[in-house]
């Protein structure tokens, strides 16, 4: 299993793939941490093209975008490290997709921001 890891991490997309899914989450817990002013007013959690605003909730509550993406930074990671050694392109394909989740977590993160300014 220690090789298994060793392998894995030895790649090199793999690991800066991984690295910058990581530094993304973390960029975004301490955005969330150092410019969203805490209070007790609702804020605005989800806003819909169509209908609006239409899911208000405390301010700890967007804290909930940086966990979805650990959590799925955490499965995806630990199930591309399983299929490294006998199918390679779903690991490259899985730590892919964590980090395109990251991005988008971004992109609404930054729009929650926008809207409740």
């Amino acid at each position: 299993m220690n090789e298994l890891v060793r392998a894995y991490f030895s790649d090199y997309y793999i690991r800066w793939i991984l690295v910058l899914s990581l530094a993304l989450n973390i960029g975004l817990f301490a955005f969330f941490l150092f410019f969203v002013k805490q209070s007790s007013i609702p804020i605005v959690l989800h806003y819909n093209v169509d209908w609006g605003v239409d899911y208000f909730g405390e301010v700890k509550n967007i804290f909930i975008l940086p966990v979805i993406g650990l959590i799925i930074f955490l499965f995806n990671g630990v199930l591309s490290l399983r299929f490294w050694l006998r199918h390679g392109e779903l690991s490259y394909y899985l730590a892919s997709v964590t980090l395109t989740v990251e991005f988008f977590l971004w992109l609404s993160g930054i729009a929650l921001y926008i809207i409740n300014s």
